[in-house]
């Protein structure tokens, strides 16, 4: 054999991995906020009843822009969020972790943007499922990852999986799964259903899916939630952030789920996305400034905290979480 071919067969393929939601995390994708490209709808009852889980504070933000791109209502702003969502590359980079990004959407519609990979991607377990989203505004960020799946499928060991395509409109055949809604727990997952995003079509197809070596666990929450992180983090196995206020019967979890050292933060502390952090392992976590005695109960339970600028969580219902989808961690 070749000396090429001696070095060609000791290349081993990175492995798509992600066990548990706080092992050390090696590779992720994070979301891209384009300058100049958000357009918004007009701000009616109708839109607010479709958005139920953005604060009026941030209705009343908006509506300065409706019909018109946010650049237009708010140039500083508009280049902020974007300088934001980079800080955050910076940060988790210079932890040593890689990081993907998504193209822009190519055909761009009113209130879409690639800047959350959470949802059009999900990685459980050696496992990466591009999912099917509920809003029809949303489906379009999906190709933007068709090229970071493609490299996934053909150079990492592990599965590339599409979910079945779903048809236009809002039928009831219809199947949704979104990545802010699925927690990994080794071989427990976890589904938020608000009536806003994941459905119980989407369950079921994940249940058959992974199969009889995963459980997945539906977890009802208040219409008001747009996800379970939203209303939940797993910081290890032992601990977590949390706002009771939101499970539509929070006695009624998996034990597993439930029985956790609990840092509980208040329904409107939640609402503008206090439990949606970044799990860097499982004694460190990324937070957004502005929660400093939330930040401060963590640390009192043996957690160190990195907070960030990120205020576009007030105003797209979305956090730190939102923005990133793990692709590779750490075996634990």
């Amino acid at each position: 054999m070749s000396s090429s071919n001696n070095t060609e067969a000791t290349v081993q393929k990175l492995v798509i991995r992600n066990n548990h939601e706080w092992d050390p995390l090696e590779e992720v994708v994070v979301g891209l906020w384009v300058p100049n490209t958000l357009r918004m709808p007009t701000i009616e009852e109708s839109v607010k009843a479709t958005f139920p889980y953005i604060t009026q504070e941030a209705w009343d933000y908006l509506g300065k822009a409706e019909n018109k791109l946010l650049s237009e209502a708010y140039p500083a702003d508009d280049q902020l969020f974007c300088d934001e969502q980079e800080a955050l590359v910076q940060a988790l980079q210079s932890l040593g972790v890689k990081v993907r990004r998504p193209d822009e959407i190519e055909f761009p519609v009113i209130a879409t943007s690639s800047c959350y990979s959470r949802d059009p991607i999900v990685t459980i377990g050696n496992k990466t499922i591009i999912t099917n989203m509920n809003l029809e505004n949303r489906r379009q960020e999906t190709p933007s990852y068709r090229r970071i799946a493609l490299e996934l499928a053909t150079q990492y060991n592990g599965t590339v999986v599409s979910m079945p395509p779903n048809k236009a409109g809002y039928p009831d055949s219809n199947a949704y799964l979104e990545g802010g809604d699925v927690f990994v727990d080794g071989k427990d997952i976890y589904v938020g259903v608000t009536g806003n995003a994941s459905n119980d079509n989407g369950i079921a197809w994940l249940r058959e899916e992974l199969g009889s070596d995963y459980t997945v666990h539906k977890v009802p929450l208040n219409s008001n939630v747009l996800h379970l992180d939203c209303a939940m983090m797993l910081i290890n196995e032992r601990q977590g952030l949390i706002c009771k206020e939101d499970f539509v019967d929070f006695d009624a979890l998996p034990d597993r789920l439930k029985n956790r050292q609990w840092v509980e933060v208040e329904p409107k502390q939640a609402q503008v996305m206090a439990t949606n952090g970044i799990c860097v392992n499982p004694t460190t976590i990324m937070m957004r400034k502005g929660f400093t005695e939330v930040a401060e109960k963590v640390r009192a339970i043996g957690v160190e905290v990195i907070e960030l600028d990120f205020k576009k969580a007030d105003y797209f219902g979305g956090g730190l979480r939102c923005s990133y989808q793990p692709i590779r961690r750490k075996e634990a």
